[in-house]
């Protein structure tokens, strides 16, 4: 996960030099088709070479600034410096080129969130203003005050949009993400999204040398007698008052997952065997304990559980597990057992 969240700043980051690269390319076309020539081409061709190299630089992996949010800030902040400098050389505030003050306040508002958006609209918006004030006659206050809202309005309305349509689709990509992650019944992790965690965990203490884990399998007694009986809601009403029934037995660190159509998976990090049996008795407690309505009654689910250990039941996460399975198997023939018996169903 944190690689792919490592590929998502890199794209970013490519996606916003690339608008810079824009920028470069808009004013070089306009100053080679505008007849009139700028105020300081010397100075023009100086600024837009530092603009270039902090560009260049940004991309850079050993640059200053970390992290990808400060540095689509500096990049945005340098391209309305620069935009800004590049109007003032080519007709001030009645410059074709102040549209391109649209670029940094979109790339902000769409990667930074409301507070970038509003600080990239104030900050275009001062740099606007000192284009007018910076004009050899100002014009009057109505002339001033239309100019300043003819040209800031849509500025404001597009970073609002934006930002709007931004936040949606992040939305819309948490809601998915979460999606693919969790079980859509019983809200734990998938199987899936489960062992990539494990392996992770795994491979970190493997690394370090130290530190140890837990792995629960979680098995649900008679679910296929209960749905023959009383049909698939009653089923999946078991199966999601038993998730909550091990939800309730873990810590806020542990993972649960679904393994299966009646099986679950916990992941106990740092815990010994004596932790992780002690969590497999609040579980199969917590189950029992745990009334549905099923029919015309109240139904009760038992479950068993095995508990193995990391290192203590071998060097791999698969070992680990596989000695759980093997436990929880174990558990459950020993219930079966005590049923034949006549004892009992208690944990």
């Amino acid at each position: 996960m944190n690689g792919a969240r490592r590929d998502e700043h890199a794209g970013i980051l490519r996606s916003v030099a690339r608008v810079d690269w824009l920028v470069l390319l808009v004013v070089a076309l306009y100053l080679l088709a505008n007849r009139s020539p700028p105020r300081a081409p010397l100075l023009l061709l100086v600024v837009t070479a530092l603009f270039a190299l902090l560009v260049i630089g940004l991309r850079w992996s050993r640059f200053p600034v970390r992290g990808t949010g400060p540095r689509i800030a500096l990049g945005a902040a340098g391209m309305v410096a620069y935009i800004t400098f590049v109007a003032m050389q080519t007709g001030g505030a009645a410059s074709a080129l102040v549209n391109l003050y649209l670029l940094p306040i979109v790339l902000v508002a769409m990667t930074l969130g409301r507070r970038g958006a509003i600080v990239a609209f104030l900050s275009v918006a001062l740099a606007f203003a000192s284009l007018v004030l910076g004009e050899a006659t100002l014009p009057s206050t109505g002339e001033l005050l239309a100019g300043l809202f003819g040209t800031l309005g849509p500025y404001a309305l597009v970073a609002y949009l934006t930002w709007a349509l931004s936040n949606s689709i992040a939305t819309a990509r948490r809601r998915i993400e979460v999606m693919a992650e969790r079980d859509g019944l019983t809200g734990a992790f998938n199987l899936r999204t489960f062992r990539l965690l494990l392996d992770r965990e795994h491979r970190l203490r493997q690394r370090a040398g130290r530190g140890g884990y837990g792995i629960l399998m979680v098995d649900m007694e008679n679910l296929k007698k209960l749905n023959d009986e009383h049909g698939h809601q009653a089923g999946n009403l078991a199966i999601t008052t038993v998730a909550a029934a091990i939800q309730r037995a873990v810590r806020a660190s542990d993972i649960v997952a679904r393994y299966g159509g009646d099986e679950f998976i916990v992941f106990l990090p740092e815990s010994i065997p004596e932790v992780a049996e002690g969590v497999a008795q609040r579980i199969r407690n917590n189950a029992y304990r745990s009334l549905f309505p099923a029919g015309d009654r109240l139904q009760r689910i038992t479950v068993s559980v095995g508990a193995a250990s990391y290192p203590q039941d071998g060097p791999g996460a698969d070992d680990v597990v596989t000695a759980a399975e093997a436990r929880m198997y174990r558990d459950k023939d020993l219930r079966r057992q005590k049923a034949t018996a006549g004892t009992s169903g208690a944990p």
